[in-house]
Order: C-alpha cells, then structure tokens, then sequence
C-alpha cells in the first residue's frame, strides 16, 4: 500500500465517521416538529434535535423562552426562511461564544446590528 493508498483509506473512513456523526446529530427521526407562539400566533418549525437543544440553551442561557427568541428572530428576519434564519442565528451566537477569551458570558443581542433584546 502506498501513501495515497493510506490518504485514500483515511478519507474514506473520515467520511464514513461524518456520516455517522450526522446521523446522530439528526437523531433516529431526522426533524424534530414543535409548535412556537411567534408574535401571538402558532407556527409549527421543523428543526435537528441538536437546534432545538441549542436553542434552548440560549434560551436558558439569556433568561427568555422559546416563543421569545423565535420571535425576536422572525421579527428580523429578511429573505430566508424562518427555520433557516432560526439555524444562522444559533450558529452565530455559539459562534461568538466561542469567540470570547475568558469563558463565556453573557450574550447581547445588540452584538449584531440587527438585534435588540426586547419583551413583547
């Protein structure tokens, strides 16, 4: 076996060990389907397990509920879906928590231009 073969071999398995990975990251069922209040009407959001478990760390995290932070995002939303902008959001806010150099603290919504903490 040469040393592409070994590239090879460790690609494949690399992309196998993916695959997996994301099989468990979605979970058994894939989407997860539950019900939010965005600005007082229901709405159903299909989301990974590990979305809705990111969320609600957020959620825990800067003392809102869910329908709160749900609604915070639509509210701002511009072109893409809701569950779309749902998923960028989460990303960027554990993004800029892993940012931070002394541990994590406490997010600010008005760290993006878009974003101001409100209760409705």
């Amino acid at each position: 076996m040469t040393k592409d073969d070994d590239n090879v071999s460790f690609l494949s398995q690399s992309r196998q060990d993916l695959h997996e990975e994301m099989n468990r990251l979605a979970g058994k069922n894939g989407l997860v389907l539950k019900n939010v209040i965005i600005s007082g009407h229901r709405t159903s959001l299909r989301l990974e397990p590990m979305m809705w478990k990111g969320l609600g760390e957020i959620c825990e995290r800067e003392g809102l509920v869910l329908n709160e932070v749900c609604t915070l995002i639509e509210n701002r939303r511009v072109q893409s879906s809701l569950t779309a902008a749902i998923r960028v959001f989460t990303l960027s806010y554990f993004r800029t928590a892993a940012q931070e150099k002394r541990g994590w603290k406490p997010f600010s919504f008005t760290q993006f231009s878009s974003f101001s903490k409100t209760k409705n």
